[in-house]
């Protein structure tokens, strides 16, 4: 029987090929070369060189090679173009690696592109995983150095990062850089785009400025989790806030956790402070007679605090990376 050869190059591209499978296409396609189409040249100008290479934790890993081969990857009729490099490797499915110099002159290193329509994982060589989103991509060098892990971010990526005190791990973008020894954070960076945002999930994050300018001072700030920084690249200003979803920083010591009976509003509140790691500023005594009785427990952090404030005729505003509650209070 004639294998279908559209079902392994689909079962090829997503990592599901057995051997004896991937023998069977590596030796059709070196047979059927591809012609060129628009379609492939499309795809050509958008991912480049591509390639994957078989290395331990899915890390990619290889010297760069010039040989090209086209395919074509016919499920749903999507062509898709991989490169070639001394033989074929998988790739895993939704982003394509190019083997490019992207590093500079002497130093060599791999450009991942995720050109699907979904969040993409990716693991380095270190152990640190990346999610790399749709149209974004991502360059590192061939083996990371001696002093620092430096990889390079166009578009939007969450990084959890291995921890390396002797071997600080530093993202670049096109104006700041995220410097960190291992800790979970965002970076969104389009080219195009007027700002540069960075969320931090969980550790600590240094975020500069990178210039040209060496004798130039330095502009940064130091991140904790549920904060994000926003750079405006055309005033080269940034703004610190807090992200849109925080999310619990520290387990509250209670079985009913965020369910609360004639708590004191004040109380309340400073639980919220805790679990989230963000300060809430209380302005006046207004809450010192206040109670709140509620279930909280799934809600949403900001939800919380709604509830919370409406119960006592409060409201709550954003300064920075702090809550300030103020009000007429309760009677």
């Amino acid at each position: 029987m004639t294998p279908n050869y559209d079902i392994l190059i689909e079962k090829y591209l997503s990592g599901n090929v057995t051997p004896d499978e991937e023998e069977l296409l590596e030796k059709y396609l070196k047979e059927n070369p591809a012609e060129d189409s628009e379609v492939l040249m499309a795809e050509k100008t958008m991912i480049g060189k591509s390639i994957r290479k078989k290395l331990f934790k899915n890390t990619i890993h290889m010297h760069s090679g010039r040989i090209w081969l086209w395919l074509p990857a016919a499920a749903a009729s999507v062509l898709v173009v991989l490169g070639l490099a001394w033989s074929f490797l998988p790739t895993e499915k939704g982003y394509l690696a190019s083997i490019v110099s992207v590093l500079g002159d002497k130093e060599e290193g791999f450009e991942v592109k995720n050109t699907s329509r979904k969040p993409q994982r990716l693991t380095l060589e270190d152990g640190s995983v990346v999610i790399l989103q749709p149209n974004s991509r991502i360059s590192y060098p061939d083996h990371f150095g001696d002093r620092k892990r430096m990889v390079y971010l166009h578009g939007e990526a969450f990084f959890n990062v291995k921890r390396d005190p002797s071997k600080p791990f530093i993202v670049s973008t096109e104006n700041l850089a995220t410097q960190v020894l291992g800790t979970s954070f965002n970076v969104k960076s389009y080219d195009g785009s007027g700002s540069i945002e960075v969320q931090v999930a969980s550790g600590r994050v240094s975020v500069y400025e990178v210039s040209t300018n060496k004798t130039a001072s330095g502009n940064g700030v130091i991140l904790t989790p549920n904060q994000k920084i926003v750079f405006d690249k055309e005033s080269r200003k940034m703004e610190l806030g807090i992200v849109k979803n925080p999310a619990m920083v520290k387990p509250v010591e209670s079985r009913q956790r965020f369910e609360f009976s004639e708590t004191p509003v004040s109380e309340a509140l400073t639980i919220l402070e805790g679990a989230y790691g963000i300060d809430i500023v209380i302005e006046g005594d207004v809450l010192k007679n206040c109670l709140f009785t509620g279930d909280l427990n799934d809600l949403p952090m900001f939800e919380q605090l709604d509830l919370i404030c409406k119960s006592v005729n409060m409201e709550y505003e954003r300064r920075g990376t702090s809550l300030f509650v103020y009000g007429e209070g309760c009677p």
